[in-house]
């Protein structure tokens, strides 16, 4: 079979090729739009970087949760005194990584070497440094705005525990309405209070739909709030909500200080052009920004007055954009990178294998192709089945990731507790690829053709053409632009693409209540608010039903009922194709120690030490 592909994919290159470098003629003046998503995580990016018949066997089928004690609608995230209790192994250090549960949460004291510089190697460029404009995934800038911004809290990568930060607790008794308690004495590096009137300033900032702010679906979960005193806030959520606490630790975590960012404040677009190049005084993190050369390096230097005693250890970071894998690895096996963020599987296998310190993570959802819902041909059901059916899966892993990637055919991970296993999504059947072609060309009165983006990353262009190579096997011809990923962003935060390569790192499966909610009346219709990160326009009323059940459940069979309907109607509508779960991770030198990740797959810096 893979010979078969292979012959077929050599006659095939030349044409594409073609395509693609007339794709970028003709496409050149693509607009930077923000960032893709996290992605948990996430939350996430483009292109991260299976097929059994079967989804794996989990433990959560739709008719019976597995047998667990029912969730009381308490949450209670305590303060860094009661959860130092629970700590027991302290910060890793040498080459121990990311223990599971442990993290700092007093301050960095330790014994472990302080100054220094460290470098690390990102996927791609940060776009700005406005947290209203950025998406903020770990590979595009997630890293970044945590050092220059701090987060009120942190989510444990091993337990899912909110850790706090910037904040010192919240908790509910109703998951409807939550105190939230700010720690005192923290100050942006302006000097200004990060109190309940920052906080506010910030809440009603993101609100503002005047402002556009990317950040907006988590901000309008806050139906209402009361200020208490100074440090204390009771915010009540627009409906139960088992994760609300949760955005505390993603897009609302960022505080910005309201007197810097409303003194350069436009008074027309409401934003700080000055913040999003050079945020100076805006932050309360454990950094500041010292420089910025966009596309060749950002300079971070340790904020003298950061409220956690001896924190950070580092004199500076240089964050270094390096988007080809193979480059980035070299860069680092060269010495010229001490850290590196990668999700190119033979890079973490030789890692691993060499005996570097590598550190990873399989996410829920994970890589796809995705498929624009409401323009033609990808608006027609029929036309989504034949393209998902047409990939040969296995032969994809072995042409593009030397079989070392996760090619699994359900949209939760394997063991992921979340995962129905009666949910599959469509597997390499080129019969009921035909059949759903037949309908689908029926529908659009013609053949199925389309041009999809890709990347210039080699890797993303071998499977862009592999891709073609197989939906061409059936009938379906497509044509590859492949751009640079600020061009595909563009184009996809616009609308104009149909069909491109990008990834959700999820944890939790209310993450993707912001990826596909439509607000839907009827299937592929989008309502007045439809998430404003539902870039495939998958709208589908059924969709929007399930989340809503996740989201407001109160104990985990509830929720559990809610994503189980929602993964069974995501393998019928196929709104986008699946594709990968790679995995994601981080590899490191001997002299560095106290690599933390949070369940976004940020790395939290300020505990990070060299030497």
């Amino acid at each position: 079979m893979k010979s078969r592909w292979l012959r077929l994919l050599a006659v095939l290159l030349a044409f594409t090729v073609f395509a693609v470098s007339c794709g970028n003629d003709d496409d050149g003046d693509g607009v930077v739009a923000g960032t893709p998503p996290p992605a948990a995580p996430e939350e996430e990016a483009p292109a991260e970087e299976a097929p059994a018949e079967e989804a794996p066997a989990e433990e959560a089928p739709a008719e019976q949760a597995p047998a667990e004690e029912p969730e009381e609608p308490v949450v209670v995230i305590e303060g860094s005194e009661e959860v130092e209790e629970e700590v027991t192994g302290g910060v890793p250090t040498g080459n121990t990584g990311y223990i599971s549960g442990e993290i700092l949460t007093t301050d960095c004291s330790d014994g472990r070497p302080t100054g220094g510089d460290l470098t690390i190697g990102m996927f791609g460029e940060i776009v700005g440094w406005d947290p209203t404009l950025i998406q903020g995934g770990a590979s595009l800038g997630g890293t970044q705005m945590i050092a220059i911004y701090g987060a009120l809290f942190y989510e444990d990568f091993g337990t899912g525990q909110l850790i706090p930060g910037l904040a010192e607790s919240i908790s509910t008794e109703d998951n409807e309405v939550f105190t939230l308690k700010l720690r005192e004495g923290v100050n942006f590096t302006d000097g200004t209070p990060l109190d309940v009137d920052a906080l506010i300033w910030n809440i009603e900032h993101h609100q503002n739909p005047d402002i556009g702010s990317q950040s907006r679906a988590q901000a309008d979960l806050i139906a209402s709030w009361e200020k208490i005193d100074d440090y204390t806030i009771e915010l009540t959520a627009t409906s139960k909500n088992a994760v609300f606490a949760q955005i505390f630790a993603s897009r609302m975590a960022w505080m910005m200080s309201p007197t810097t960012y409303q003194a350069g404040q436009d008074p027309e677009t409401g934003l700080n052009s000055e913040v999003n190049i050079n945020p100076v005084g805006v932050g309360a993190g454990p950094f500041m920004l010292d420089s910025w050369v966009q596309d060749d390096q950002a300079v971070v230097v340790r904020n003298p007055d950061y409220f956690r005693e001896g924190c950070p250890y580092l004199d500076s970071v240089i964050f270094k954009p390096i988007i080809e894998p193979p480059q980035r690895y070299n860069a680092f096996n060269a010495g010229d990178l001490d850290i590196a963020y990668d999700r190119h599987p033979q890079n973490l296998q030789d890692a691993i294998t060499k005996g570097v310190n590598t550190t990873s993570r399989t996410d829920n959802h994970g890589g796809y192709w995705m498929l624009n819902n409401v323009k033609e041909p990808f608006n027609i059901r029929e036309c989504r089945v034949a393209a998902a059916h047409a990939i040969d899966y296995e032969t994809v892993n072995e042409i593009v990731y030397e079989g070392l990637n996760n090619m699994i055919r359900s949209l939760m991970r394997p063991g992921s507790p979340w995962t129905d296993p009666e949910a599959v999504l469509p597997g390499f059947d080129q019969d009921a690829s035909a059949a759903a072609l037949e309908e689908c060309e029926a529908q659009l009165g013609g053949p199925l053709e389309f041009q999809t983006y890709c990347t210039t990353s080699p890797e993303n262009v071998l499977l862009a053409e592999t891709l073609i190579a197989m939906w061409s096997e059936v009938g379906i011809s497509a044509t590859a632009n492949c751009v640079e990923v600020g061009e595909m962003v563009g184009a996809v935060f616009g609308g104009e693409s149909v069909a491109n390569p990008w990834a959700i790192p999820v944890g939790d499966p209310d993450y993707m209540y912001d990826v596909y909610f439509g607000d839907s009346t009827e299937d592929g219709v989008c309502g007045e608010n439809v998430s404003s990160r539902n870039w495939a326009k998958a709208c589908y009323p059924e969709f929007d039903a399930s989340l809503k059940q996740g989201r407001e459940g109160v104990t985990f069979e509830e929720r559990y009922e809610g994503y189980s309907r929602f993964q069974r109607e995501f393998a019928y509508q196929v709104p986008v194709i699946v594709t990968s779960k790679g995995e994601v991770g981080y590899y490191w030198t001997d002299e560095v120690s106290g690599v933390f990740q949070t369940d976004a797959g940020i790395i939290l810096l300020e505990f990070t030490a060299k030497g």
